[in-house]
């Protein structure tokens, strides 16, 4: 696991694109400034292996390769990662703050179940009571939170006995995909709409925002007032605008991480942009065309 050096004009978007080759030694990448679409190029050192997660922790970049699997394995729950392919990955903490002490957790699979790594046992647990068809996890206040397609909602306790609550019932969604946002103590959903669009494929042309309620209702927000949310192939996060230049209040920062397009003869990472939930319009999110960047971005959460 390495890290980057912060920058005052973030969030960025990391993209795995740099104008130099990558070697065993070392990675280039290149990083784009959301408010001043300033690039940044950048030399990291390198990561081997081909399972390798890139995204935001604690407010850093983490690259961090898979844990293997050829380590003790729970028999009756154990899953081998490096044989299917992984949807999204959330860490608890950054390995190199507790290199012992974390916990890695997956949507894996044509499935999309969830499994985690912890670190202390060296073992990877499949969450088999937790059920399939996951679009988003988090970790939020301690605990891990996902979400599945239909917007069924579950805290994750991962331990010696995992234990899976479900928190929230199912309603019926009428949108593509779901993601799970933490602003300050609040938990909400976000829900994405894609339509055809017979040029690109498809696109993205709505959002909506729900909370979680303490009676576990969920509740419609028009407007995430002074926030910004950001949205794609990494852990989702919600950022208060006054803290940082150029970003735009009550926004909804999206890039393209529709991993099923390819099946259908689809390229894919054309689907980024900025919604705004007040006018219900788009503007686009200029970057270099490139497949799946994720975003950079300074948590508001301590470490666990």
């Amino acid at each position: 696991m390495r890290r980057l050096i912060q920058a005052k004009d973030r969030p960025w978007l990391a993209l795995p694109y740099h104008p130099k080759r990558s070697d065993k030694r070392c990675s280039f990448m290149s990083f784009q400034s959301v408010s001043s679409n300033k690039i940044y190029h950048r030399k990291l050192p390198g990561v081997g292996g081909s399972k390798t997660i890139c995204g935001s922790s604690a407010g850093f970049l983490v690259m961090f390769q898979l844990p293997s699997v050829s380590t003790s394995l729970r028999p009756k729950d154990s899953i081998d990662t490096q044989n299917y392919f992984v949807h999204k990955a959330v860490l608890s903490s950054p390995p190199d703050c507790n290199p012992y002490d974390y916990v890695l957790m997956v949507i894996y699979g044509e499935k999309r179940e969830l499994a985690y790594y912890e670190a202390k046992s060296r073992t990877w647990t499949k969450l088999q009571e937790a059920g399939r068809y996951y679009d988003d996890v988090i970790f939020h206040k301690g605990e891990f939170y996902a979400v599945d397609e239909y917007g069924k909602l579950v805290v994750c306790q991962p331990c010696s006995l995992p234990i899976v609550l479900e928190i929230a019932m199912p309603w019926l969604l009428r949108g593509s995909k779901v993601y799970l946002v933490g602003m300050e103590d609040s938990l909400c959903v976000v829900i994405r709409f894609l339509k055809d669009n017979p040029s690109v494929g498809y696109e993205t042309y709505k959002f909506e925002v729900r909370l979680l309620e303490p009676n576990e209702q969920w509740t419609h927000l028009g407007s995430i007032e002074d926030w910004a949310f950001f949205l794609g192939q990494n852990e989702s996060a919600a950022l208060p605008v006054e803290d940082f230049k150029g970003l735009k209040d009550d926004r909804i920062y999206f890039t393209d991480d529709n991993s099923d397009a390819c099946k259908y003869g689809v390229i894919g990472g054309h689907d980024s942009g900025v919604f705004d939930m007040g006018e219900e319009s788009f503007q686009p999110l200029e970057y270099c065309q490139c497949p799946r960047p994720v975003w950079l971005t300074p948590e508001n959460r301590p470490s666990a």
